[in-house]
């Protein structure tokens, strides 16, 4: 029996972005929730983890729903406290909701899954020679992806479009400007995106590849854990 924290960035739960995780699980796993921001006030949020102009960001959600802007470090310091004390409760695995990299993050016994390295690797093996169109969520993070992506060939086309706004139709433009510059396959860079948005896309008429990270990262987790 495997204890599994799902931990995200913002505030816990955040099932919209691990369901599709834990429909790969075995029915046997123990599932937690924790978050970097649990229990802290939006002026809170922002006085300790607010976006810096400058700065890598991060975009999550406060339980209320609404969407917070954060700074890439402050949360990387937040987020190993987070998996120090999943481990003191138990945890033998770790997975983080989010796609941002973070390379100092470490576990002392619990097996740590970073979504990060998961999606590149899955893209730049599966999609090997494809045309990727990358979507994050906000121009600011264009930068780092383009980093994040370096070793992908050809070079992966960026746009922006949040998963949390209040309607599709900024990721519809997205994918269609993306489709419009001939791509082969979208890769929507943010654990915000999900099955929904997947099902907008091909509403819309979409037809290439649309990957999300919990669908790889649910694909590669649960045979590891024997489902």
């Amino acid at each position: 029996m495997h204890t599994l924290t799902f931990l995200t960035i913002g505030q816990a739960p955040r099932p919209d972005l691990s369901e599709a995780v834990e429909a790969h699980l075995p029915a046997t796993a123990r599932v937690r929730h924790a978050g970097v921001l649990d229990g802290l006030t939006r002026r809170e949020t922002e006085r300790r983890f607010g976006a810096t102009e400058g700065r890598a960001t991060l975009l999550s959600r406060l339980a209320d729903g609404s969407p917070v802007t954060l700074d890439a470090d402050a949360v990387g310091a937040g987020l190993q406290a987070c998996v120090d004390r999943a481990e003191d409760a138990g945890a033998d695995v770790v997975v983080l909701l989010c796609t941002g990299a973070f390379p100092g993050l470490r576990t002392r016994r619990a097996r740590l899954v970073e979504p990060d390295a998961l999606v590149t690797g899955y893209v730049s093996t599966v999609l090997r020679g494809s045309r990727v169109g990358i979507v994050v969520p906000l121009p600011e993070q264009v930068t780092e992806a383009r980093e994040k992506w370096r070793a992908v060939a050809p070079a992966p086309v960026f746009i922006t479009a949040s998963p949390y706004a209040e309607d599709d139709s900024a990721l519809l433009t997205a994918a269609r400007t993306h489709l419009d510059a001939g791509v082969d396959a979208l890769m929507l860079d943010c654990m915000g995106y999900g099955s929904r948005h997947r099902e907008a896309l091909r509403a819309a008429g979409v037809t290439v590849p649309v990957l999300t990270p919990g669908v790889v990262v649910g694909a590669a987790l649960g045979p590891l854990l024997g489902r």
